[in-house]
């Protein structure tokens, strides 16, 4: 991903871009897939994101070019009005201890299983 923003209200969609990593065209086709990035717009049709669609955008690029997301399975981890679902760091939680131990006991049989044959 490219530079650090400046500390400022509005970025302009040529920022953005440069921070993210993407095309000007990219985060166009994001805002019509997105209902939450939804820039305001200055008097000259300029697109302006505040830090918050910024840091979106980043999450965006993160879960589609980095952990391998669809754009349903985005919108599934970000609601319409920008909150993320599974936490702030969307790292995936463990399986829970007992689904652990039900793994275990499956890998142990299916080792059996083919130490048999």
């Amino acid at each position: 991903m490219g530079a650090i923003l400046p500390d400022k209200l509005f970025y302009k969609i040529g920022e953005v871009a440069r921070v993210a990593g993407v095309r000007t065209s990219v985060l166009r086709f994001w805002e019509s897939e997105f209902e939450f990035l939804k820039p305001e717009k200055s008097t000259t049709g300029q697109r302006l994101y505040s830090k918050r669609e910024v840091d979106l955008i980043l999450l965006v690029r993160r879960l589609l070019y980095d952990e391998k997301f669809t754009i349903e399975g985005v919108k599934k981890r970000i609601t319409h009005k920008g909150t993320i679902i599974s936490g702030d760091d969307l790292a995936l939680a463990p399986p829970p201890q007992k689904h652990l131990l039900l793994l275990r006991d499956i890998r142990d049989e299916l080792l059996l299983l083919r130490n048999q044959m």
